[in-house]
């Protein structure tokens, strides 16, 4: 007998995997994956950028109540004529 007189053994009649038994193919699993890891990249980096904007706006803040603080120095409470002399003086070397 021929190996192709029952129907289970020719090749073209073989069972075809459908459903749970069948692995899904990678090429599903890569755009979502790319999409995922790019969003987290994103993330990091946005809130990297964030830290770094918030640090440097703190030193320009330091900075500026320093500037203020040597202003109000300078320029004194302006309660007597001293203040105000000490004030003009300190203005107009400037």
């Amino acid at each position: 007998m021929s190996q192709y007189a029952f129907p289970g053994t020719s090749p073209s009649h073989r069972p075809h995997p459908t459903g749970p038994a069948m692995k899904p193919r990678p090429i599903r699993w890569y755009l979502p994956v790319v999409a995922v890891v790019g969003l987290g990249f994103a993330g990091y980096n946005y809130f990297m950028d964030a830290k770094a904007r918030h640090a440097t706006a703190m030193i320009e803040e330091e900075k500026r109540m320093a500037r203020n603080q040597q202003l109000m120095d300078a320029y004194g409470s302006k309660e007597s004529l001293s203040d105000m002399q000490q004030a003009l003086d300190a203005y107009h070397a400037r």
